[in-house]
């Protein structure tokens, strides 16, 4: 089998996944309790949600300009904006995780030396994203440890921590090239050698950066820890009371689980576990489910403004593919 006919096999398992654990959560809810729940939902602190949303989006964004500028693509900010929802709109729409990446590494390398230096930026950028998570989530889970019996969901969290943390840490270490490079050659890859001597010259840029790297890491948890606050206005607005220090507990744990790349976009994976999670502090199936359901609306709505500004864009970059006589990515 071909590298596409895997790629579109394994789609097609997270999709039945996504759409076989949203079936079987589904049977377990009544629908008319469901729909009375979301009809009932107070706009004003879903508004409040999706300010929020966008402001970590705000965050997000200034998070990978910084990044940007260590590769020397400087891009005014608002673009930068524009860029980072774009690829949240690719990603929310698209089956595959790496859309938006794809997206924004197309965008960036417009206004870099190379391609390469793109990608770097957006690779340090998921890649500290990750580890903020993770991190975030091994201290806010820990007390929830031994009260809630989640000693071996803990110990799959902190393996999760370390992946992301020895990845991280692999790729700013100077010995990784040769490794790598010899890895290429073995496996017949030998001329991409030199795409990959240029990204790890890329990436010795930040790490020659720590103290940026260390800001940068912060600036992710504040990001993550925004998207805990729209998790808790969203249950406002469905009428949930629920003390903060449980989304604090929960959410980080959640967005870990959701990360992980076994279903569409996290669709029934989020559900099913925030119906479980939640329903360990006495939040009811109904409530649980719609919970996670209507945030991750509210993330979808936002990033349509990603979507918006593609569809602006594309009589412009059509004008300037057919001045250049080429093709521009629209």
């Amino acid at each position: 089998m071909t590298w596409g006919g895997r790629h579109l096999w394994w789609i097609a398992a997270k999709v039945a996944l996504s759409l076989g654990l949203m079936a079987l959560v589904l049977m377990r809810i009544p629908l008319d309790q469901l729909a009375a729940t979301l009809r009932q939902a107070d706009p004003r602190w879903l508004i409040a949600a999706l300010a929020l949303m966008l402001t970590s989006n705000v965050i997000g964004s200034l998070q990978w300009s910084r990044l940007l500028r260590v590769v020397e693509i400087r891009i005014p900010f608002w673009k930068v904006c524009a860029y980072y929802h774009i690829g949240l709109f690719f990603n929310n729409f698209l089956p595959a995780n790496i859309g938006g990446d794809i997206a924004r590494i197309a965008d960036s390398s417009r206004y870099g030396p190379t391609k390469t230096a793109a990608v770097s930026a957006v690779l340090m950028d998921r890649l500290i994203g990750t580890f903020a998570l993770a991190g975030l989530a091994l201290v806010s889970t820990l007390p929830a440890v031994t009260h809630f019996r989640l000693a071996l969901i803990y110990l799959a969290l902190l393996a999760f921590f370390l992946a992301s943390a020895t990845l991280l840490w692999a790729l700013l270490h100077p010995a990784l090239i040769p490794a790598a490079q010899r890895l290429l050659a073995r496996i017949g890859l030998r001329q991409l050698a030199p795409h990959l001597a240029d990204l790890m010259l890329r990436l010795e840029g930040f790490r020659a950066r720590p103290g940026l790297l260390a800001r940068m890491v912060l600036l992710a948890t504040v990001t993550q820890v925004s998207r805990i606050g729209v998790h808790a206005l969203v249950a406002r607005a469905l009428g949930i009371a629920l003390p903060f220090q449980y989304f604090l507990l929960f959410v980080p744990l959640l967005a870990v689980i959701v990360s992980l790349p076994i279903s569409l976009n996290g669709i029934g994976v989020r559900e099913s576990a925030g119906v479980v999670i939640f329903g360990l502090v006495g939040v009811g199936q109904t409530h649980a489910f719609s919970l996670q359901f209507t945030t991750y609306l509210v993330a979808v709505a936002v990033s349509l403004l990603g979507g918006l500004a593609f569809l602006l864009r594309i009589p412009r970059r059509r004008a300037e593919a057919r001045n250049q006589g080429g093709n521009a990515w629209t």
